[in-house]
């Protein structure tokens, strides 16, 4: 019999009327003969209601009580969906993370899964119950609960369906697939039918909010297909799958954004190559995601990072400051980045110049810009970021009913 992982995200499970309809979509797989493991994310705006009541508490919370605390929102939302199974005559039975054995390192608050026994969730589908999971979670090896971070579901959800060898993970969502921008942002987004996994990694680690890198990582290692699609709607979604070509005279298959960056810049450092090295080692080893550009004639490291990892950052700069030998550190918030997304662009002139010239004639001024094998991406004022998004996906051609061609 084979094996289907549904993933259900927050606005999917908003409500009890919401989690009764996604009831009805596991119900529809079962029905068709699959075994279904669910995995879901905590109702809403849970998980936000969770941190704003931590911080009329401290400024400081503990990272072990924090992953305690935020771990609860899901454990609400697989109780009530199992409910809603079993109301409707179907055998089902809900795991939290640890329940279900997931095994993760200890960076608590943004924890990567190490392994994930299987046994429970196979002698629970074996007898033909419906398995529910808690996703964004798991356990420590010192038995400790701990959370993925944003997005943490998605991971939870891949990397399920690779270790029960699942034909096929389905992501439940808000949006109706992979689009050229996100659709709720750019009017004019096209929706993409079919991605590679390459493709959608690219897209995914440069600011698309639709699925987390880290799960098509996990599904990619075993080649289980993953399906974008709608909660609320019976459309076509998107396929993530193996290689496929990309049609077109351009590289160009998306832009993307992350509307809320800081930049943290040290100046005069003395050894800045041997520096950068030894901060992008650090930041790995606390699973913390930036963007480093040398500014040689400034002489000066600049990092763009999310708000969530602002005080961390700092902390290791000041810690570790006689060390890295640096002057002085400067911080900038207000900003943005927008980054045209694609295959081979490094050493693709024409792009990066088109980039330039298109935020210069939409009145966006460039403060930072940088390329990589996938990306040219430009750091902006954060006020800028709706026209600067708009002129570049019409610029490259991604508009809805247009060829994708670059006009560089």
């Amino acid at each position: 019999m084979s094996t289907i992982v549904q993933k259900f995200g927050g606005t999917s499970v908003g409500s009890t009327e919401r989690i009764k309809r996604m009831a009805e979509r596991i119900i529809q797989e079962k029905n068709k003969g699959h075994d279904v493991v669910a995995v879901v994310s905590a109702m809403g705006k849970t998980t936000d209601a969770l941190v704003k009541l931590v911080s009329e508490i401290t400024s400081e919370p503990s990272k072990r009580e924090m992953d305690m605390l935020l771990s609860t929102g899901e454990q609400v939302t697989i109780s009530l969906l199992t409910m809603a199974l079993q109301q409707q005559g179907v055998e089902a039975i809900s795991f939290t993370g640890w329940q279900a054995g997931i095994r993760t390192d200890s960076i608590l608050g943004n924890a990567h899964i190490q392994a994930i026994e299987t046994g429970r969730i196979k002698s629970e589908l074996n007898i033909g119950r419906v398995v529910v999971v808690a996703g964004f979670q798991g356990i420590t090896e010192d038995g400790d609960i701990s959370t993925l971070g944003r997005g943490g579901s998605d991971i939870t959800a891949a990397a399920l369906a690779s270790a029960l060898k699942a034909d096929r993970c389905d992501i439940y969502t808000d949006v109706d697939g992979v689009y050229t921008s996100d659709p709720r942002f750019v009017i004019k987004a096209s929706k993409i039918a079919s991605l590679s996994y390459v493709d959608m990694q690219n897209l995914a680690v440069m600011g698309a909010g639709v699925l987390h890198p880290r799960a098509i990582k996990h599904a990619k290692k075993f080649g289980i297909p993953l399906y974008i699609k709608s909660s609320f709607e019976n459309v076509g979604g998107t396929l993530i799958h193996g290689k496929i070509k990309q049609n077109g005279p351009s590289p160009v298959i998306g832009v993307t954004f992350e509307k809320d960056i800081h930049r943290v810049e040290m100046f005069e450092c003395e050894d800045i190559e041997g520096f950068r090295e030894a901060f992008m080692s650090e930041l790995s080893s606390r699973h913390i995601q930036g963007d480093v550009y040398i500014q040689r004639c400034r002489n000066s490291l600049s990092l763009l990072i999310k708000k969530q990892d602002l005080h961390e950052v700092l902390s290791i700069l000041e810690k570790e400051k006689d060390k890295w030998k640096y002057s002085r550190i400067e911080e900038r918030s207000n900003l943005s980045k927008v980054s045209v997304i694609g295959g081979n662009m490094k050493g693709r002139s024409a792009i990066k110049v088109g980039v330039c010239r298109m935020l210069l004639e939409s009145g966006v001024r460039v403060k930072l810009i940088g390329e990589s094998s996938i990306s040219v991406t430009a750091v902006i004022e954060k006020s800028h970021v709706q026209s600067a998004v708009e002129c570049l996906h019409t610029g490259f051609g991604l508009d809805y009913k247009d060829t994708l061609k670059a006009s560089v």
